[in-house]
């Protein structure tokens, strides 16, 4: 007769459900090509630098978020989250993608399960802003660090689109990377394929955006400079994100900001 199998606390994040994610979205995105160079920097292989190299800033609210499994339904409290991507021409010489550079969660951890599964590079943050003022969108992150990292505004127009997204983010790569319990090297170290969809609830207006990235040691977003105008789509719609599948094995990245509990004085910051 076998022993039963022993029981324990949850092995990933406790509170979570790994399962695939439905969730209603108030979205906003906001585009702006960047030099070539710097993309190629920051794209693992696999991924190469696309014909329009674009950085790509989201910002959502997430609404009645449920994670369906074979354990059934977890549903989750509404929250705030943003991050950034980078287009990427597709692996495998398929269709252009994103690759995820970094995303913050306001507050609790609602949204940390892309981390626990995928690798998605999640951090906590003090405030995540999406206000809408009739024909104006304004909208901000600021780190668990009290820096404000990003912050602009949108001036939608009378255009639309189907999705507050480009068709590029329905293939979001991120690397999952699992540091060894020996403080050396990696267990895990893989690119890793998301597929998102997003449906539209109504159509989502354009329009042009106005934003600065803050200077930050621990989170150097303003490596990427836009190199011209940026443009942005906001609207509603229902996110769906579906299990991932591994690409391939990748040597780990080099990460560029450094961890901190305390505000540092921003330095000049150059890509390695």
């Amino acid at each position: 007769m076998s022993a039963a199998a022993a029981v324990a606390m949850p092995v990933f994040a406790p509170l979570f459900t790994p399962g695939t994610e439905r969730v209603e979205v108030r979205w906003l995105t906001v585009e702006a090509p960047i030099d070539a160079a710097v993309a190629a920097r920051f794209l693992p292989a696999g991924l190469g630098v696309p014909d329009s190299p674009t950085v790509a800033l989201w910002v959502a609210q997430f609404i009645g978020a449920e994670f369906a499994s074979s354990d059934g339904v977890e549903r989750r409290p509404d929250y705030l989250q943003g991050g950034v991507s980078l287009r990427c021409a597709g692996y495998g010489g398929g269709a252009d993608g994103a690759y995820a550079v970094e995303t913050f969660v306001e507050g609790l951890n609602h949204g940390i399960l892309g981390r626990e599964l995928f690798g998605l590079p999640k951090k906590q943050a003090r405030a995540v802003r999406l206000d809408e003022h009739d024909d104006r969108i304004a909208f901000a992150i600021v780190s668990a660090l009290g820096e404000e990292l990003v912050a602009g505004e949108v001036a939608l127009g009378l255009d639309s689109q189907d999705v507050p997204a480009p068709d590029w983010f329905a293939r979001h790569c991120t690397v999952k990377a699992i540091p060894s319990a020996e403080g050396t090297g990696y267990d895990l170290c893989k690119l890793v394929e998301i597929p998102w969809s997003l449906a539209a609830l109504s159509p989502a207006r354009t329009g042009a955006a106005d934003f600065a990235w803050g200077a930050s040691e621990a989170d150097p977003l303003h490596v990427f400079a836009p190199t011209g105008p940026a443009t942005a789509a906001y609207g509603r719609a229902v996110l769906d994100i579906g299990y991932g599948r591994y690409l391939a094995d990748v040597d780990p990245p080099v990460p560029l900001g450094r961890p901190s509990w305390t505000p540092v004085p921003p330095h000049a910051q150059h890509l390695p």
